[in-house]
């Protein structure tokens, strides 16, 4: 075939086009292969790159798999993005003799330095391509690209714009590229959709979740934060970092590329007081002084001490409801809000507060306190009532009394029915200003039972108070609902009977809430150690999965390749893949501020 010079001249100026191309995008730092082929059909999508050992020396991240490179289609001047999925590197000496080791082994193990110039070959996947003459958007790599194309270190502009990873205001963190520079970024609409993230302990999922919460108070103003704090790792997070920490001043600087300087928060707590507790710690002082005092000493003097030990300085104030805490860099105040249940309140909600109560139980309850409600002023009443013979003319079956008796017992054990403290209503709380509300149920010294019940019940009343803000059209701010060690509140059905009507009654409620969540503009943060100990509804409904290091066969199970779990489960504190179906490629891998910019502190050590 003879070709014309007109053709050899096109495609000349096409090469020489893709160049100025690729220098304008990115750093060239190879080509496509000439003589291996490049395959694209129903099974195949790769490239074979080839780089020169100066080249590849040069760069300390080549020879890892993952790392994005981009090449510039010599017949199309498009952008493609690829992945490096392998490599092929061989000593020059390979090229001389066979693998015997007879004949390969260098008998005087002297070192050869030379014979380490040859080329390596990097096999890369094909992900998206963007025209960039004419600006367009990204689309699959659907071509084969022509051997002799221009291969790149793409800028991080570039490959954000080709793998549309910023997507909103909420910045997760950066791709886990050699640059550290582009971000991965979220709508705050996606929140409606709900977020799962797993990870075992100290992989960096507390963190994470602080800095999720640290973004929304920068950029959302229309976005309100409730934490079911029963970990202890969130009431705290009102107070500075420990800048004296190296890897918190490290962790603080990439917070501030992916938003800006953060000074201090203000922070609602939602504090549960059991007759017990003000017993205990404010002689049975029930002013909101001396609860807010007892909490300030109790659990925020330890770590103000331990700050001051490594030499910061602060202005405290504590006064009724409200402890300010500041220097020249932060400044913060927190708000205690003093709860427990008020019998009169809660009387025809009595049938669902406790979550062990089974559905013939539920049921009576509902009908007894429809019928005799004004006859029971207190918890006790209802006791009495239920141990009487005239419950018995209401044609209660026996075990369904049984039940009702244990599980109005359970309540009164809490010590949270008409403490007698001064408190703010629900609804009140949720509607004030309080951007960031945190549930302290590990400081409470409450039981397994009563953290549950208390949960359900903020969980019952936020969706009530939802449900009629939308029905009158009066929804002008998102929920964001945090649970951490969420299989603690939703464990999967395993268990007793009475375990059995615990999961059933709140993995109906939490579906409902969040298969409803979006219109009401309701979104769940979840996070757990392991899914297979979680309720399979919440794995199911949240569209956003976020996976720090964890076992191999976990990893796979929600999506992730062999190749890339195993890696994983070896990678260190912070790096996670983000699996979304908002993302171009349905998941990649990042990294994320940690420690977090809040107060990130374990009183164990504090002390």
């Amino acid at each position: 075939m003879i070709l014309s010079e007109d053709f050899i001249s096109s495609v000349k100026d096409r090469m020489e086009k893709a160049k100025a191309l690729a220098i304008t995008l990115g750093t060239i730092i190879g080509r496509v292969a000439k003589y291996i082929p490049n395959r694209i059909d129903e099974e195949n999508n790769i490239v074979n790159v080839i780089l020169d050992a100066q080249t590849y020396y040069k760069y300390p991240f080549l020879g890892r798999i993952g790392i994005l490179l981009g090449a510039i289609d010599i017949k199309t001047l498009y952008f493609i993005l690829l992945r490096v999925v392998g490599y092929e590197r061989s000593d020059v000496s390979s090229l001389l003799f066979s693998d015997s080791p007879l004949l390969s082994v260098n008998e005087t193990n002297d070192e050869e330095p030379g014979s380490l110039v040859s080329n390596v070959v990097i096999k890369c996947e094909m992900l998206t391509k963007i025209n960039v003459l004419e600006s367009t958007e990204p689309e699959a790599a659907d071509i084969i690209i022509e051997p002799q194309s221009p291969v790149i270190l793409p800028n991080p502009d570039i490959i954000e714009r080709a793998l549309d990873t910023n997507r909103g205001l909420l910045r997760l963190g950066f791709l886990d590229s050699p640059e550290n520079k582009i971000k991965v970024s979220i709508s705050l609409d996606d929140l409606n959709y709900h977020m799962l993230i797993l990870g075992t302990t100290g992989a960096g999922k507390t963190s994470f979740v602080k800095d999720l919460i640290a973004g929304i108070y920068k950029v959302a103003e229309d976005t309100k934060v409730f934490v079911f704090d029963a970990t202890g790792d969130y009431y705290h997070i009102f107070l500075p970092p420990d800048k004296s920490n190296k890897l918190v001043n490290e962790s603080l600087s990439m917070f501030e590329n992916l938003y800006s300087k953060i000074n201090g928060i203000k922070l609602g707590i939602i504090y549960p007081v059991s007759k017990k507790w003000l017993k205990k710690y404010t002689d049975g002082k029930k002013d909101l002084l001396s609860i807010t005092s007892s909490y300030y000493k109790l659990y925020v003097e330890p770590i103000i001490n331990y700050l001051k030990r490594k030499g910061f300085n602060f202005y405290i104030s504590v006064n009724p409801g409200n402890i300010v805490i500041s220097n020249s860099e932060w400044k913060a105040e927190t708000y205690i809000f003093p709860f427990y249940f008020r019998f009169n309140d809660v009387k025809k909600l009595i049938h669902r507060l406790n979550p062990y109560f089974s559905e013939q139980a539920t049921q009576f309850l509902k009908i007894l306190i429809k019928k005799k409600g004004s006859e029971f002023n207190s918890l006790d009443d209802l006791i009495e009532a239920m141990n009487t013979d005239d419950i018995e003319k209401l044609s209660i079956h026996k075990s369904t009394k049984e039940n009702i008796i244990r599980g109005l017992y359970l309540l009164k054990e809490t010590g949270l029915f008409d403490v007698g403290v001064k408190k703010e209503p629900l609804k009140k709380i949720l509607y004030d200003s309080n951007k960031l509300l945190v549930l302290d149920l590990y400081n409470s010294e409450l039981d397994d039972f009563s953290q549950k019940i208390i949960s359900y019940y903020f969980l019952d009343k936020i969706f009530e108070l939802r449900e009629l803000d939308m029905k009158k059209g009066a929804l002008k701010d998102r929920l964001v609902l945090i649970i951490d060690e969420a299989h603690k509140f939703f464990p999967s059905g395993k268990g007793s009977e009475e375990d059995a009507n615990y999961v059933k009654r709140v993995a109906g409620k939490i579906s409902t809430m969040m298969r409803l969540g979006r219109r009401r503009r309701v979104g769940f943060i979840f996070s757990t150690h392991n899914p297979n100990d979680l309720s399979d509804i919440i794995v199911q409904l949240a569209n956003t999965k976020v996976i720090f290091r964890i076992k191999p066969e976990v990893a796979e199970n929600l999506g992730l390749s062999r190749s890339d779990a195993k890696i994983l489960s070896w990678e260190k504190n912070g790096v996670a893949y983000l699996l979304s179906p908002w993302l171009r490629e349905g998941k990649i891998k990042i990294r994320v501020p940690v420690p977090p910019p809040l107060g990130h502190y374990d009183l164990s050590k504090a002390g």
